[in-house]
């Protein structure tokens, strides 16, 4: 399994992962393991990235796992032969990694969570939740590694925004490095929707802190940016996602190719509020929102 991260620790869904295998039936010990964590989106990482890739691929593993688009992109780079597993992945097919969800083709299937889909409700959900709404800033990665993604998701928040009636403006950043230009800049907005890249998972607290500083209400991509303070989130459970890439991993050591599985792709999605953060923001979320919650967090 190709990470990104410095470590285990820094991997909340490495358990949900873990436990995936135990619920398709495999027992401690049954499987071996090899983690590689090739560090953060900063400075020298694709170098790191590329070597862990390949010494993954050298020890001639008999299904490689790679958790985020680079990860699953670098393996694929050193080999077309090894079965791949992608995990968290918002656009399969525009990532160049299969020729379609339900025919993969080639050697790599996997498991997405359909960010780029979801930017429409993303857009609603702001506005039901946030009474007279007038504006939102989109805070997005124009790197043109993770183009394929961000810039589908930022076209769709744009024609949302359009159709429900807030003004909107998008805010580059590229980076960690650019976080606090870009949140700086959204704060004049009445909410911001965050895009959907490989490193703000690594990066939650430090955003939640800047968008609590800057009293400013911003939806996430996913639960576990809620549970570090940020505002909300309406995004698939990303447990459940890693879960399922054990499934996937089983049918291949079964002898299934990749080229004839389909990408999973959730049927659930969560709306996450966290209420501590919409009371340091100053933000009264109405009653009917939080009735139709997935989860609040207290």
């Amino acid at each position: 399994m190709l990470w990104q991260g410095e470590s285990a620790e820094s991997q909340a869904a490495l358990p949900s992962f873990r436990a995936g295998f135990k619920d398709v039936g495999y027992a401690e010990g049954d499987l071996i393991f090899e983690d590689r964590f090739w560090g953060s989106a900063s400075r020298g990482s694709s170098e790191r990235l590329d070597l862990m890739a390949k010494e993954l691929v050298d020890l001639k593993c008999d299904v490689l796992v790679g958790v985020a688009v680079p990860s699953a992109l670098a393996l694929k780079r050193h080999t077309s032969t090894i079965p791949i597993v992608f995990v968290y992945n918002p656009n399969p097919t525009g990532s160049g990694l299969v020729k379609s969800l339900n025919h993969p083709g080639g050697n790599v299937t996997g498991v997405t969570q359909l960010n780029v889909d979801l930017a429409s409700k993303r857009v609603e959900l702001l506005r039901d939740t946030i009474t007279g709404l007038s504006s939102v800033a989109m805070i997005w990665d124009p790197s043109p590694s993770i183009q394929f993604a961000s810039r589908p998701e930022l076209e769709d928040t744009r024609t949302a925004a359009n159709q429900l009636g807030p003004l909107f403006e998008p805010f580059e950043c590229s980076g960690p490095e650019g976080l606090e230009e870009a949140f700086l800049k959204a704060s004049r907005f009445g909410a911001a929707i965050l895009g959907n890249n490989h490193w703000i998972f690594l990066e939650r607290k430090r955003i939640a802190e800047l968008a609590i500083a800057g009293k400013l209400a911003v939806m996430g991509p996913a639960s576990l940016m809620v549970e570090a303070g940020l505002l909300m989130s309406y995004g698939a459970n990303w447990w459940t996602v890693a879960r399922s890439a054990a499934p996937l991993v089983k049918k291949i050591l079964a002898g299934e190719k990749p080229e004839n599985i389909p990408v999973q792709q959730p049927t659930t999605f969560e709306l996450v509020y966290n209420l501590k953060t919409a009371e340091a923001i100053g933000l009264q979320i109405p009653p009917i929102m939080l009735a139709r919650a997935t989860n609040v967090i207290d």
